[in-house]
């Protein structure tokens, strides 16, 4: 069963300021560089929108949903090493050059996002330092999130990890309520979907969430906050630090 949801999304030939974070910090300047390029398109659940070894030709900066990128193993297992939401870009590394992707990237959870092609796109970040610096920091971001979540895996129990990812798609899908199956949040931990089932139904009689049926809401935020381990406010303080040393370097 989907997820009614009301996404306020940006026009952005209108000029109107868009859901995309990286897209609403640009200065005016800066993002009329890629305005004339940009154009909305829906993410619907299980779209992918770059398979492993290719070249990406898109850059998508998400206001809405959730695009994993993810591995797949072998014997058919999926693994997600990172995922973007409206507080970054997917494919912007084809701005420092192209170079095939090394893993595939899924929409996790419905949404829309403005999509640049690749010569559009680097047209604008050879021109413009605030672009080139606000993916740096993003960037920077995605990276500290891997590196915590290395630490996390190995020491954290289910509850905290499940806690702390739930508190993350809040923050990046700029939603409390979506589509999400077990088996996805299996993957997202990389754990046994049963191991998900059982959590999660702990959560629910603890009435910090609602699931039914792949529809997830978040009812408390304040009680998964508590729940969730030390990662999910490590990396959040991270985020703010990065930002607050950009505080007026584009305005």
């Amino acid at each position: 069963m989907m997820v009614a949801v009301t996404i306020r999304v940006a026009l952005m030939a209108s000029g109107q300021q868009s859901e995309n974070l990286i897209l609403a910090t640009l200065p005016s300047a800066d993002l009329d560089l890629l305005r004339p390029n940009l154009r909305t398109v829906n993410l619907p659940i299980g779209l992918t929108v770059v398979n492993a070894g290719e070249i990406p030709k898109r850059v998508y900066f998400p206001h809405s949903g959730i695009i994993a990128s993810c591995i797949t193993l072998s014997n058919g297992h999926v693994v997600e090493t990172r995922i973007t939401g409206r507080e970054g870009a997917l494919g912007a590394v084809i701005g420092v050059g192209e170079r095939p992707s090394f893993t595939s990237a899924v929409v996790r959870v419905v949404g829309q996002a403005s999509v640049i092609d690749d010569r559009g796109f680097q047209a604008a970040i050879d021109r413009s330092a605030a672009l080139r610096a606000l993916l740096a920091r993003h960037e920077a971001f995605q990276q500290a999130m891997a590196d915590q979540s290395v630490a996390c895996n190995a020491t954290h129990s289910v509850e905290a990890r499940l806690a702390r990812r739930l508190l993350r798609l809040r923050n990046m899908s700029g939603q409390a309520q979506f589509t999400v199956t077990q088996e996805v949040l299996a993957e997202m931990l990389g754990i046994r979907r049963n191991a998900v089932s059982l959590v999660a139904h702990e959560m629910q009689r603890a009435n910090l969430i609602r699931y039914s049926r792949g529809r997830l809401e978040i009812v408390d935020f304040a009680g998964l906050d508590r729940l969730a381990c030390e990662c999910y406010r490590t990396v959040t303080a991270y985020k703010d630090l990065l930002e607050s040393n950009e505080v007026g370097a584009f305005r």
